[in-house]
């Protein structure tokens, strides 16, 4: 891909695998957000014009909230692609991510549902479509099992780009750990 076709597609945890609460008065919460804005903002200014985003509770929803925040601060046009894994994906979320799902929905510049109804192995069909079409991954990852960590070694073995926004002491060889396997 060309560096002005460059894209983006994020992978993380649902809200209740994060170690922190996800709002705005948790001071880990505020640090996670911060780190999450940067790296939108220098993945767009290192050429990425579009982001592909899977629309679950928790860090993907957050994601596209913020790529739509970067879009409206940033000089030139960036895209928000919501690749949801099946219709209705968001029948069993709370109020609030309902509402922020079909608020993040509204604004988003391209909807793409991959099936119909849920199967077993749906969000992992997901999140090998946003792989395939992205060069880089933004993902917040502390060594947890589960979708985050396979999408992460699948992106890994197609040669894209990581970017974990939980780089601290403790998980910094998860990374080196993905890169020699």
């Amino acid at each position: 891909m060309s560096q002005n076709q460059a894209a983006c597609c994020f992978t993380g945890y649902r809200p209740e695998k994060f170690p922190f609460k996800l709002n705005r008065e948790c001071l880990d919460y505020q640090k996670f957000e911060n780190a999450l804005f940067e790296q939108v903002l220098a993945v767009a200014e290192c050429g990425c014009r579009k982001f592909y985003c899977g629309m679950a509770m928790g860090f993907d929803i957050i994601s596209a909230e913020t790529v739509l925040a970067v879009k409206n601060a940033f000089p030139e046009p960036l895209e928000l692609i919501c690749v949801l894994p099946f219709k209705n994906q968001n029948y069993n979320f709370s109020k609030e991510w309902k509402e922020r799902f079909n608020s993040v929905l509204q604004k988003a510049d391209d909807i793409i549902v991959l099936n119909e109804k849920y199967f077993s192995g749906c969000y992992q069909q997901r999140n090998i479509y946003m792989a395939d079409n992205s060069d880089y991954v933004i993902t917040w990852y502390d060594g947890q099992k589960g979708g985050t960590e396979n999408t992460i070694r699948y992106a890994i073995k197609k040669g894209r780009h990581i970017f974990n926004i939980n780089e601290t002491p403790e998980n910094i060889g998860f990374q080196i750990e993905f890169e020699i396997k």
